[in-house]
């Protein structure tokens, strides 16, 4: 496990429970797992954030399906669990359609296996941003096989107005850092947030009864290009 700073009773929790916890500080996400990865002997690396609930079988079919599709990335389906109002419903749809089971993917998320012989390809950059971007552009690139799996996760997700909104400026930021980085995908990242979120992944949500789901996609990408418009400033 990777603590990245807590202050309350995380880390004491963790290695009462028999985990080997690596105290990495307030270093960035990136760098975070950077320092998980190089430190582990196993094959594998399970990348799992505090907001995401596994269902009980879920290594067992990721690593199945790794195995039987040599995968170096898989990641796992999601939902919101008990979607109650507007935002989280928005956000139970916008998984579903976001995050298919697909054989082949350019954009690996997370929670998601990944092979440490993979992620050790990597090369370090001071930089780096957005750990799960980055990562999938450097795969794409090895030619390495990315995917979505048939396990499932389920993810606590905000459900104010205020706390979407903000996360979602930071989704914007992180993606102008990126293209500063990588200017070769610009017109892929604004494709997505212009096109992708707001209208693409509305249209069967529509059809399955969710009226609101085109609203939720509007205001979604709205905030993000919002933090990317600001982050040039």
């Amino acid at each position: 496990m990777i603590d990245g700073g807590s202050t309350d009773a995380t880390v004491a929790i963790a290695r009462a429970s028999g985990a080997n916890v690596i105290e990495a500080g307030r270093i960035g996400l990136a760098k975070q797992r950077r320092q998980g990865y190089l430190s582990t002997s196993c094959p594998y690396v399970a990348f799992v954030d505090a907001d995401d609930r596994l269902e009980a079988n879920w290594l067992e079919i990721l690593l199945s399906e790794v195995h039987s599709g040599q995968y170096s990335a898989l990641q796992s389906q999601l939902r919101v669990q008990g979607p109650h109002n507007f935002w989280t419903r928005g956000w139970n749809d916008y998984f579903r359609e976001s995050v298919q089971p697909t054989p082949t993917t350019n954009m690996v998320g997370r929670p998601a296996l990944v092979s440490t012989k993979a992620l050790r390809m990597i090369e370090d950059d001071p930089g780096m941003i957005i750990e799960d971007t980055e990562m999938s552009r450097t795969f794409e690139q090895l030619g390495l096989r990315q995917g979505i799996g048939h396990a499932l996760s389920y993810r606590l997700c905000p459900d104010t107005y205020a706390g979407n909104s903000g996360k979602w400026q930071g989704y914007g930021r992180g993606y102008r850092q990126f293209i500063q980085q990588h200017p070769d995908r610009r017109r892929a990242i604004l494709r997505h947030i212009l096109w992708t979120i707001p209208i693409a992944r509305s249209i069967r949500p529509l059809f399955r009864g969710n009226l609101s789901q085109p609203v939720f996609g509007v205001i979604m990408a709205g905030w993000i290009l919002r933090g990317y418009l600001d982050s040039q400033s």
